[in-house]
């Protein structure tokens, strides 16, 4: 930006890229701050997730012209939306570019009244707009900013300097707004990253001089933030933070979020006519992805236990060590409580789900028993691995992160391509080589040495070596759905049903493959029983864990019957089969996985 009166398209770019850069140097402090809605620490990271794409990704596509400049950096703001804060700020942008429009270049008056359309499109998002919040400190900004365009002589140092200094003033002032902030004697987390935004613009055009920086008072007790988090006051009754994008035409936000307000609180809805973004904490991810279909394709769906994010900041575990797994990984809940969880999505057709989030595993092998679409899998993205690694990298000092067979998915590839790009040094991506509770178990070791104090490079060491002990086998009660899935082809299922024979399958190197055969229909637990009875040794003792699709009668008989043969089976767990593997198996399908016990 220059010191002029009128500015264009590259120069306005390079101001926000300059205040974009100025809030990341401050995402670690705006996750610590972060106290309202819900102590959920992720301020700092939705709102810059939110606009790193603008600086790393939209350099090539700036113009001259302001408007045109504008649409990309809305657009792209829209597009990597995440929380509360994140779609609050690309609404912000969407209101800034529409008073833009059709702009070669902007003057002060221009600007001013940008940010005033942009502090209005943000607070219409909003079902609830709270006083005390970036929604405060916006309208702020701008009425001060349309004071001054009123101003002889002004130019545009003057301008931001002034639009600075009321920023700055009303965010001190969110200290006495809101209860909670009282309490805590801290400012509002998605304020301050407004400020720090005004703050790296100004900065861009008083190069050489830092003395605003000085005066933005952002001190807190850290203890004091740390302790009011675990206050009555912050009950969360809306487990999940729910996030979706739809794609249409002439879709009309004021009535969708009509139909949406009583999913659950915090609801944010940001876009235009055509692409809709929505936020929202609920219980009833289902549900709201159901209202949302009906307004056209729902894509980018997103939901985060909000209940895990505050354990995290809490630090509770024997370490400052996180433990990430895809939701191919069936683990007990005891255990699924000292993980993060990245989901695997799965469609039947056009209707699209979460694994785990948006239909329970008994309703999807309800489905697949009268659905004529054969659900289809698709793996996590490296932006959903970034989205965790960079929530993660906030709290902990470094990541393991273990996922399914890279032989099986691409889950691991998009893990580790993540992995790249985060901050965090220790952080260690591994292939399971296996899935299902075979992966589950390799997570349980995982936790097990992280919660004996093991250090990060030897649980990494000792998880490499525990995959090769770990075996895996399933049988499924009618292949046909394997078949469907292209692992098997359809000349197997015909020679089976044939004969009567039962395979067994089985991991070996990172792939599923024939490892036995059952031969005929009838007692096939015992038969089954039998068949892994063969593969478990008397001496050591073993953690055992079955997974069934909508068969747990089945599973339980084919566990006890193993622990009545093996006394020296130790843990056993029976749990369900997610919809990673239960896609290819079918409804009332087992898998069975073993490994022994070490000493830790």
């Amino acid at each position: 930006m220059e010191k002029n009166n009128y500015i264009n398209g590259k120069q306005l770019y390079f101001g926000i890229s300059e205040g974009i850069k100025n809030l990341l140097d401050y995402q670690d402090k705006l996750d610590e701050i972060n106290v309202f809605p819900v102590p959920d620490g992720d301020t700092g990271t939705n709102m810059c997730f939110t606009l790193i794409p603008v600086v790393e990704e939209c350099d090539h596509l700036i113009s001259d012209r302001v408007d045109e400049t504008l649409d990309v950096i809305a657009n792209a703001a829209l597009d990597s939306a995440r929380g509360n804060s994140g779609t609050i700020i690309a609404q912000f942008f969407h209101g800034f570019r529409r008073s833009m429009a059709n702009l070669q270049v902007a003057s002060i008056d221009d600007f001013a009244m940008a940010l005033q359309q942009g502090f209005k499109s943000a607070h219409d998002s909003l079902l609830n707009p709270e006083e005390g919040t970036i929604i405060t400190v916006m309208r702020d900004v701008a009425s001060t900013a349309i004071e001054l365009k009123e101003q002889d002589n002004i130019n545009y140092i003057k301008f931001m300097n002034e639009c600075y200094r009321s920023a700055e003033e009303s965010l001190q002032k969110t200290k006495t707004i809101l209860k909670i902030l009282r309490k805590s004697d801290v400012v509002d987390a998605g304020a301050l990253g407004f400020v720090l935004i005004i703050q790296g613009v100004l900065n861009s055009i008083q190069r050489g001089s830092q003395i605003q920086s000085k005066h933005l008072n952002i001190s807190y007790d850290h203890e004091k933030v740390e302790a009011l988090k675990k206050d009555i006051d912050f009950t969360i009754t809306n487990r999940f933070c729910t996030e979706c994008a739809i794609e249409g035409s002439n879709i009309n936000r004021n009535e969708l979020k009509k139909l949406i307000k009583h999913c659950g609180d915090s609801m944010v809805v940001a876009g235009t006519a055509s692409r809709v973004k929505i936020h929202v904490h609920t219980n009833e991810p289902s549900k709201f992805f159901k209202i949302c279909n009906a307004y056209g394709k729902v894509v980018d769906r997103k939901v985060d236990d909000m209940t895990k994010q505050e354990h995290s900041i809490h630090h509770i575990g024997a370490s400052s060590i996180a433990i990430v797994v895809d939701s191919g990984a069936d683990i007990p809940d005891e255990y699924l409580n000292e993980v993060q969880v990245v989901p695997v999505r799965y469609s039947f057709g056009n209707q699209q789900h979460i694994d785990r989030v948006t239909q329970s595993v008994s309703d999807f092998y309800r489905q697949m028993e009268t659905d004529s679409n054969h659900p289809k899998t698709s793996q996590p993205t490296p932006g959903d691995f970034k989205k965790t690694y960079s929530f993660i990298s906030s709290h902990y000092n470094s990541i393991i992160s273990i996922h399914l067979s890279k032989l099986a998915s691409g889950t691991y590839q998009s893990a580790l391509n993540a992995s790249k790009k985060n901050r965090l040094k220790k952080i260690e991506v591994i292939d399971s080589a296996s899935a299902s509770v075979g992966l589950g178990l390799l997570a349980m070791y995982a936790v097990d040495l992280k919660q004996s104090g093991k250090s990060f490079k030897k649980i990494i060491s000792m998880v490499n070596q525990k995959k090769n002990d770990i075996e895996l086998y399933a049988i499924f009660d009618d292949l046909k759905y394997i078949v469907r899935g292209g692992r098997v082809p359809s000349k197997i299922k015909t020679i089976a049903n044939l004969f009567r024979l039962r395979p067994v399958l089985g991991v070996k190197k990172g792939k599923l493959k024939p490892r036995g055969v059952l031969y005929g229909k009838s007692r096939v637990i015992n038969k089954l029983a039998y068949f892994l009875s063969t593969k478990i040794k008397n001496e050591p003792k073993y953690r055992l864990l079955v997974a069934h699709s909508n068969a747990k009668e089945r599973g339980n008989k084919l566990m006890q019957t193993l622990i009545t043969q093996h006394p020296n089976i130790e843990e056993s767990y029976l749990l369900e089969l997610g919809g990673a593997l239960g896609a290819h198996a079918g409804p009332n399908s087992l898998v069975v996985a073993f490994h022994p016990i070490d000493k830790l």
